[in-house]
């Protein structure tokens, strides 16, 4: 029997936990360009008067050349989001007249303690975006690249030197990334914040406003980079990539982007109402968390609820993040809202129903997307093999265990990591990609099943959740190490992602890339082959997906 699975509203609780470093918790316009050996950056040491400058619609900026690519950091694209501008739309930045230093990355958003990588600088105003683009003009405007970054939508940055741009702008495309809010400051739905904005009573919702404001500053002022306004193309991962599901399905974000990647990002996850007449078991609504998160920072009787919180430091509003049990068995957390708004139904609706944003579309997952949220478990033998599966899926416990047996597994928790890879991240996106096919609209799928040989030492996680990121970028940095197949592998994607970008069509280094559909189910590996392929994972896709419904 079909029935809402909790899998959407349980596992998005273990993204918020996730960290990228699990170590610590041929087409016109694109130029296929190898990356290269991992060298240190050399900085631009030019006086600065001769470093590039380039007027946006607020003012100047000067950048700063680093092996050849000038780079413009930290640049302003809303208002600091403080005092009454907190759980508000994004307002345009204030104008600036002397040219902008972007040397020097800006504060990134804040979230709980330990989940920033490296400790970088944390603000309130933080809403700074990154552009990375070649220094000479090109016969006509370049593609342009907008990265979402990942982190459960309560940790992360664009400031991540991972998520850097260079080696793909040598692709001949125009990189962005950027910073949205997280957390509480992001992504708090309350009603009393609904009512104040008395012309779309949304809330909820304030990161996804964040990440449309950027989309504007790329389509007003990308072209005096060197990109092309009309060519943009949005890509994430984990939650990023739950991002761009976002506005894919968003009426709000229409006409911002023309292309999407999802990278490991499935649109099942966002299921959370707004209000409390929305939600339906297990989900709960926004509005109740709002309630709760109001009285844990001492607001809850407030004669006005809103200008109480909005008074609370941002330490304050931070440690305020009540779990009671009733509300974690359901994965309630701090992510975008179905508002009527910004979302006026679940992604995974919009998908099946044909109401989305009609854009070529990748998505793909990972060899072992399971690893980096199930390490901290012990199932130890069948019996509890049996009770974490009864968890999520307490219905189907006996098919679970026959398409994933603990003898075909080096051991039991082996084999609940694969159903729970395969449920919530590969089988979700081999499944989006069939709902976009089915209206007409190219759609891609891929597996990443290259294992990092280095990394794998250090993490014992195998190809896990966000183990791409490197291949994508072209830099491998941290305990990644790279031999001539990992350069192989990253020129592969590079090539792909920067054609997808340039033209829709990503046909990558050997292998042509087949457009997916449900008659040939099709994919390509990014493996120690790169090779295309039909039916990833089918018999257990296929027999997960008659009994895991996200809800609608």
């Amino acid at each position: 029997m079909r029935s809402p699975s909790r899998l959407a509203a349980v596992f998005p609780l273990l993204l918020a936990a996730c960290s990228s470093d699990p170590a610590a918790p041929a087409d016109a316009g694109t130029a296929d360009v190898p990356v290269t050996a991992d060298v240190p950056a050399v900085a631009d040491t030019a006086p600065a008067d001769e470093r590039p400058v380039v007027m946006t619609t607020r003012g100047p900026v000067r950048g700063i050349v680093t092996d050849g690519i000038p780079h413009f950091y930290g640049i302003p694209y809303a208002a600091p989001p403080v005092g009454s501008l907190r759980w508000r739309a994004p307002e345009p930045a204030p104008m600036w007249t002397d040219p902008r230093d972007g040397a020097v990355k800006g504060a990134a958003c804040p979230q709980a303690p330990g989940l920033l990588a490296g400790g970088s600088a944390t603000s309130e105003d933080c809403l700074f975006l990154n552009v990375w683009a070649l220094p000479t003009q090109s016969a006509a405007p370049r593609p342009v690249m907008v990265f979402i970054h990942g982190g459960g939508f309560n940790a992360g940055t664009g400031n991540d030197g991972q998520y850097d741009g260079p080696e793909l702008a040598r692709r001949n495309v125009v990189v962005v990334n950027f910073n949205y809010r997280l957390g509480q400051l992001g992504f708090l739905g309350h009603t009393a914040l609904a009512a104040e904005d008395t012309a779309h009573h949304s809330s909820g919702n304030y990161g996804i406003m964040d990440q449309q404001a950027a989309l504007r500053w790329v389509h007003d002022n990308i072209a005096a980079f060197g990109g092309d306004p009309a060519n943009v193309t949005i890509f994430g991962e984990s939650a990023g990539g739950i991002s761009v599901c976002a506005h894919v399905t968003s009426p709000v974000s229409a006409g911002l982007f023309h292309r999407a990647i999802t990278q490991s990002g499935p649109c099942s996850f966002l299921i959370t109402p707004l209000r409390d007449e929305d939600a339906r078991a297990p989900v709960q609504s926004a509005a109740s968390q709002g309630r709760l998160f109001a009285t844990a920072v001492g607001c809850g009787t407030a004669t006005d609820v809103v200008a109480c919180m909005r008074g609370k430091t941002v330490a304050e509003v931070l440690a305020a993040a009540p779990r009671p049990i009733e509300l974690e068995r359901y994965g309630a957390r701090y992510q975008p809202t179905i508002d009527g708004y910004i979302l006026t139904e679940t992604p995974w609706t919009s998908l099946t129903s044909g109401h989305f944003n009609r854009v070529p579309f990748i998505t793909g997952s990972n060899q072992d997307e399971g690893t980096v949220f199930t390490r901290g478990m012990t199932i130890a033998d069948e019996a509890a093999y049996r009770a974490a599966i009864a968890t999520l899926l307490p219905e189907h416990v006996d098919a679970v265990v026959g398409l994933y047996p603990i003898a075909a597994f080096p051991n039991a928790l082996a084999a609940f990591t694969a159903f729970a890879g395969d449920a919530v991240f590969g089988c979700s996106s081999r499944a989006q990609a069939r709902l976009v096919a089915a209206t007409g609209t190219p759609a891609y799928q891929y597996y990443f099943s290259k294992l990092n040989q280095r990394a794998n030492a250090v993490t014992m996680l195998g190809v896990y959740h966000s183990a791409e990121i490197p291949y994508v970028f072209g830099r491998f940095t941290g305990f990644f190490a790279r031999t001539d197949a990992d350069t192989a592998v990253a020129n592969a994607m590079g090539t792909a992602w920067t054609r997808f970008a340039a033209s829709g069509n990503p046909t990558a280094d050997g292998a042509m890339w087949t457009g997916y559909t449900a008659a040939n189910d099709s994919y390509l590996e990014f493996g120690d082959a790169i090779r295309t392929a039909t039916g990833l994972r089918r018999e257990r896709c296929d027999t997960l997906q008659t009994f895991i419904s996200p809800p609608q």
